[in-house]
């Protein structure tokens, strides 16, 4: 499953980056990423690792300022 989730990831960054130029895929990158990173946290709290649900916390939340700029900017 590693290799699916790290596509994944790669292409909510790539997104991100084209989003500098075209504002509606980066919000949906950023939409993406903000939901990748949600379903790692849920998958740390329901497997029992809250330790290791916060690293995926702290990416979420700075994953979410992108999205707000976006939206806020539009």
């Amino acid at each position: 499953m590693l290799l699916p989730l790290g596509l994944v990831k790669i292409a909510g960054a790539l997104g991100l980056l084209a989003g500098i130029a075209y504002r509606p895929l980066g919000i949906a990158a950023a939409t993406g990423v903000v939901l990748y990173f949600l379903g790692a946290v849920m998958t740390h709290v329901r497997g029992g690792d809250k330790k290791g649900s916060a690293t995926p916390a702290v990416i979420m939340l700075l994953a979410v300022a992108p999205l707000v700029l976006g939206v806020a900017t539009v």
